[in-house]
């Protein structure tokens, strides 16, 4: 759905719902979980694919919130192809790596190509359901490789932003076979035998975005949050729930919801007890920005009810 920019007069002609529209297509397709991947070398983060590979994120989830990913070591780095994580630790007083409890095998989910910066299930080879806690990033575009064997390795994040110097550093990092096992990437390794700062050492954690913007769409809720300014009534939060998209938005006070603050903030809403008018200066969504001046209307003050009037999309 596009939603863009109207005039008063083309709102009201084409439809007034557009905004809620919006908003129920984001409550309706959740923002996607992101972790952040901490390492020795620098972190990166992780935005999975929820809604795509359900089970797979599932199952990595389920691993991050455990706590096991924290302390393992990425264990295989292959030049312009992988880097690869999520199977051992480092017992430096026993001078032996171990590798972490698993959970049964999942089904295969192969939707998204392996392209560079995808993340990626590992899986023993002829099985496609047998992936459980390995995890390899696509250090190049990888899809015609991987996109077709072993029914498809499923790709089920990607790296944000900048993440990827942070990848590529660990994969510019000399390799070693280790315990008998190839392609081990080692941080000022030389010789003789190796201690914990030698490993790529990595810990999951789940990123938890605060939002402190005055007004906003609550994604997990669905609800607008709002911090509003009512005149000699004073200061509050509250918040309001889509009530209607058809043929205009309408939206309802949750009086349960109602906490008298003591002082104002910025870009604070405003609401005119005399035309029943509350204004948004500005609303944030999925933690951006995403439209200015919002005018609803008091329509029903028995139900609480609030018809918008007018927006702009920013």
């Amino acid at each position: 759905m596009i939603c863009g920019k109207y005039s008063r007069h083309s709102l009201l002609r084409q439809g007034i719902f557009i905004i809620a529209a919006c908003l129920f297509s984001i409550q309706s397709a959740t923002a996607n979980t992101t972790v952040r991947v901490i390492t020795s070398l620098g972190d990166f983060e992780i935005e999975l694919f929820d809604d795509v590979t359900p089970i797979t994120v599932a199952n990595f989830l389920n691993y991050v919130n455990s706590g096991r990913f924290n302390g393992t070591v990425i264990h295989r780095s292959v030049s312009n192809f992988v880097i690869q994580g999520g199977w051992l630790t480092f017992d430096q007083a026993a001078n032996q790596l171990n590798p972490i409890v698993t959970d049964a095998a999942i089904q295969n989910e192969f939707s998204v190509s392996n392209t560079r910066g995808t993340v990626a299930m590992a899986k023993v080879g002829g099985d496609p359901n047998s992936a459980t806690s390995q995890w390899f990033v696509n250090l190049a575009d990888n899809s015609g490789n991987l996109d077709g064997q072993n029914g498809g390795f499923t790709a089920f994040g990607r790296v944000l932003g900048d993440g990827m110097t942070v990848v590529d550093a660990i994969a510019a990092l000399p390799t070693f076979t280790l315990a008998g096992i190839p392609d081990f990437p080692l941080v000022n390794y030389i010789s003789d035998a190796v201690v914990s700062g030698n490993f790529v050492n990595i810990a999951v954690t789940v990123v938890n975005e605060e939002v402190t913007a005055p007004n906003f769409f609550d994604e997990a809720s669905g609800q607008l949050r709002v911090t509003v300014d009512a005149g000699t009534a004073g200061f509050a939060s509250l918040a309001f729930t889509i009530s209607a998209t058809e043929p205009a938005a309408v939206v309802q006070l949750d009086l349960s919801s109602v906490v008298a603050l003591t002082e104002t903030v910025d870009k604070i809403a405003t609401f005119d007890a005399a035309t029943g008018r509350l204004v948004l200066p500005e609303l944030f969504v999925s933690g951006a920005a995403a439209f200015r001046n919002l005018s609803f209307i008091l329509s029903d003050s028995e139900q609480l009810l609030f018809t918008l009037e007018s927006f702009e999309q920013i």
